[in-house]
């Protein structure tokens, strides 16, 4: 994914060790912000196997910085890994203008939903 559109604090991490693509080629891509260490994540929703919706990915959020899968929350799924950069972008500007934590990543899910409801509209 390019990856040059995500908002100032935001950093994507380079090829995460806890990332997996032996048998799923597809990105998973990993934003942190620099000061506050949450994690958004941008990730295949299926698994990659014959009968799988393979172009939908979820997006996730964790108000820390981590490596557990199971500590991100998802709240977004949209059709491909280019909508799922353009949400990301959608969520990190969201969450710095509402300048980060708890009050952050309900801002930038709320702009994520808000841009998936006029995209179908």
């Amino acid at each position: 994914m390019d990856t040059d559109r995500v908002p100032d604090g935001w950093y994507e991490e380079s090829d995460p060790e806890f990332i997996d693509r032996k048998y799923d080629p597809r990105p998973v891509t990993v934003f942190r912000h620099v000061d506050h260490g949450a994690t958004l994540v941008a990730m295949p929703s299926e698994p990659n196997t014959e009968h799988a919706e393979t172009d939908t990915y979820r997006l996730a959020v964790a108000d820390e910085e981590t490596s557990n899968f199971g500590d991100v929350e998802p709240f977004a799924e949209v059709r491909g890994d280019d909508e799922a950069l353009d949400a990301a972008e959608t969520f990190a500007a969201a969450y710095n203008a509402e300048g980060g934590g708890d009050a952050g990543i309900e801002a930038g899910k709320r702009a994520v939903a808000d841009e998936q409801k006029t995209d179908r509209e």
